[in-house]
Formats: structure tokens, sequence, C-alpha cells
């Protein structure tokens, strides 16, 4: 799919003209998105989803559709325009992100921000297996990531960061799960670092044959 990060880059991507990032408090610089990649093999299955993505930042919405598939050691993620034509590809394979921009317009943040967002939202965090009932945390990083199960479901996570910058949480809720889905039907990302939410609906899924 911002600094509101992955939100506008992936609807400037298909929509919107290009902006500045918001400024960090009092240096009046560019905020950085901090986190680190991880290899797309050490993500879970191979998968492959149809979402419907909602961007929102201050008084600013914007649509759009978009397919995220995972096979072996790459992450493919293809936004559409709204003839459903592809805006962007960008594909992840653990080193170096290829980016190809179809859509005419420049992308107000990196590539690396969309698959952070994609990676926190998604992908497993904590190793070993979660609890059916209950709570969990794990230090990564430089980061806290804080998990909440209930039914053998992720409800929510939480990212925050132990040196404080920037300062308050990621977190995202999980709504509506199926049995023997691998997404729910919906993911809601509030991003408290730099204030904007993404909902990401997730409409078709399957898993690829290894």
């Amino acid at each position: 799919m911002r600094a509101a990060i992955v939100v506008l880059a992936l609807a400037a991507a298909c929509r919107t003209p290009p902006s500045d990032p918001p400024p960090a408090p009092e240096s009046g610089e560019p905020r950085d998105y901090p986190g680190t990649l991880r290899a797309p093999d050490s993500m879970g299955p191979d998968i492959q989803w149809r979402q419907r993505v909602t961007a929102q930042w201050g008084e600013r919405k914007e649509s759009f559709e978009a397919v995220l598939s995972k096979a072996d050691a790459e992450l493919l993620l293809v936004g559409l325009s709204p003839m459903g034509q592809p805006g962007f590809v960008l594909r992840y394979a653990g080193v170096d992100i290829e980016f190809e921009n179809r859509s005419h317009r420049e992308l107000p943040f990196p590539p690396r921000y969309i698959v952070l967002d994609v990676q926190r939202t998604f992908f497993p965090w904590i190793p070993g297996p979660p609890p059916t009932e209950g709570e969990r945390s794990h230090r990564v990083d430089g980061e806290v990531v804080h998990e909440r199960w209930s039914d053998g479901r992720l409800q929510q996570r939480r990212f925050e960061r132990e040196d404080g910058q920037p300062a308050g949480a990621i977190e995202i809720s999980y709504h509506g799960w199926e049995d023997g889905a691998d997404a729910p039907r919906r993911a809601v990302l509030d991003n408290g670092w730099f204030g904007y939410r993404l909902t990401i609906e997730t409409v078709d899924q399957q898993r690829l044959p290894e």
C-alpha cells in the first residue's frame, strides 16, 4: 500500500499528486520511518490476496484496489488504477526493492515504506506458537511488538520504539476472521507515529501451491 507512509505512498501511486512528508518536531526535516525489512521467505505461507485499501490522512481520504502476493522468497504488490490497470508494481526479494511506477506520478515516499506497513500488518513477528487466548510481547530490532489473541486468532498488534523515537505506537486491529483464512476480512492500521489510518479489506484470498 504517510510518512504518513504507506497510506499516502500507495494512494498517490493511483490517484493523488505528490506531497511532502510531515516534518519532524522542531527540526523541520522530513522524518524517516524506522523499521527493519524482513526476508519474504520468513513471512509465512505463499499467498495471493485481492484487497481494497482506504487511506485517511487529516481530511483526505483515498481508496484503491491492490493485489498482494508472497511466493517463495518474493513479495509482490500491485496497486491498481480506477480502470483496473497496474498503477505501480513493487517487488521485494529480501535484498533490493524493485519498483515500477506506471501512473506517471512521482511517489512522495520510498517503496521501502510500503513494504514495512505490509509486513507489520500481515506477517508473523513473534517466534513460536501464539496463545489461543491472551497476550504476548517480543523485542525485535529496537521495537517492542505486543499481540492480543482470542479464539486462536490475532485481534490486535502494536509496535512501539524502545527509544521513543518516534513517540506513540502503531496499532493494528483485525476484524472478521473466517475458518481457514490467512487474513481477516478487514485490518485497520492506525499509525500514531505519523498520524494516518489505513483500512485494508481482503476481498479474495488463496494460498499458492508450494
